[in-house]
């Protein structure tokens, strides 16, 4: 039988380069596309057709790739059915020419998924909302580009003297980590009745939605980055402005406000952190950024708690980023305190992250968001 790549599916990415079926096991050379994006990262495709011989997925562009073209370190996951897994270690191969691809044995199955991380679609948030009985609910802010109804979740209405936590995710659609973080935190807050005490918990859980289930990396697409369309001179997409328009309204009623925007890097960094300033042009520093970052450090469990640095300060480099950030605008605009939060796609360095891993980061930055808050004492400025 012969093999077939499919994406006619939410998140589908992945382009076919060629087949060959004499390698054992047989290689299927793939392209992340990156679509409407400048560079490319994520990838989800599913192969039909190589049963039980396995199959050798070989990424054929990692030179497009946010990170550069070093996968050797990298583990995508994988799945024949069942649940979602790492795969083993990248083997390099040499392309003609001095280009270097790089390759993983996927398991065999009549069909199997390959992705750069855990997916995580608008159907994975409306079962987590199930699971959690009514803990959180859902609503509409806005429309996309698109026009697709731009949820958010929360834990209800804001309350006098009672402080109030604004989360985002996925400004750039394919950090799916982000996605499984925030999933965390929403079972960790429904759980936890102190935490459910201690502040109001709204959240966008998908800014670019229409990349998100369009299967785009979505980092700075046309027309516009999502995250580089707050602020001056005005909101440059209409996700931006929902998100604008909702977090104020949440920070006029409650007061007291930290906002929180979930990132992941480049593809191979082992790091979680908190930069100590943006990439945009002329982006203050960010006075709360240290003691954020320390405390989600110490909250985290040990085997999954980034070794390195919790606090990177990005270097002058070619790329600066015009348009302000949402984390920029709270902190500048909105005049509360801000954080944005980078969560790796591998792991920390000894451990490669699975969802739960994930979910247990989420955990550790709801309690350390509830304790940001409830130490932050007055209103916000």
């Amino acid at each position: 039988m012969a093999i077939a790549l499919e994406t006619d599916f939410p998140g589908g990415n992945g382009a076919l380069l060629g087949v060959d079926g004499s390698a054992d096991p047989p290689a299927v050379r793939f392209a992340a596309e990156p679509k409407n994006c400048p560079m490319a990262l994520w990838f989800h495709f599913r192969l039909r057709g190589p049963g039980d011989r396995g199959v050798r997925a070989v990424l054929a562009n990692p030179e497009q790739t946010l990170g550069g073209p070093d996968w050797s370190g990298n583990r995508p996951v994988a799945r024949a059915g069942g649940e979602w897994a790492r795969l083993g270690p990248a083997e390099r191969v040499e392309a003609p020419g001095g280009r270097v691809e790089w390759g993983w044995d996927l398991p065999p199955g009549d069909a199997v998924e390959m992705a750069h991380c855990f997916p995580y679609q608008p159907e994975d948030l409306r079962a987590t909302l199930d699971e959690l009985g009514g803990a959180f609910g859902a609503a509409t802010i806005g429309v996309s580009l698109a026009a697709r109804p731009l949820p958010r979740v929360f834990s209800g209405l804001p309350a006098p003297g009672r402080p109030a936590v604004y989360l985002t995710a996925r400004h750039h659609a394919g950090e799916t980590p982000g996605s499984w973080v925030l999933d965390g935190l929403l079972r960790h807050v429904a759980a936890d009745e102190r935490l459910r005490e201690a502040a109001t918990w709204w959240a966008t859980p998908f800014v670019n939605l229409d990349d998100v289930v369009g299967g785009s990396y979505g980092k700075d697409p046309w027309p516009h980055d999502c995250n580089r369309g707050y602020g001056r001179p005005g909101p440059c997409r209409p996700e931006s402005l929902a998100v604008v328009r909702d977090a104020t309204r949440l920070k006029d009623a409650a007061g007291r406000m930290l906002f929180i925007d979930v990132h992941a890097p480049g593809h191979a960094e082992r790091a979680n952190y908190v930069p100590t300033r943006g990439w945009d042009e002329d982006s203050p520093d960010n006075p709360v950024a240290e003691a954020f970052a320390a405390a989600f450090q110490a909250a985290c469990p040990e085997d999954i708690r980034s070794r390195e640095k919790t606090t990177a300060t990005p270097k002058p480099g070619p790329v600066i980023y015009r348009g302000m950030s949402s984390r920029a605008w709270a902190q500048e605009v909105l005049g509360v305190d801000a954080i944005s939060l980078e969560i790796s796609y591998q792991g920390n360095g000894r451990t490669y992250y699975t969802i739960d891993d994930y979910r247990r980061l989420g955990a550790a930055l709801a309690t350390t968001a509830a304790d940001h808050v409830l130490a932050a004492g007055g209103p916000s400025a």
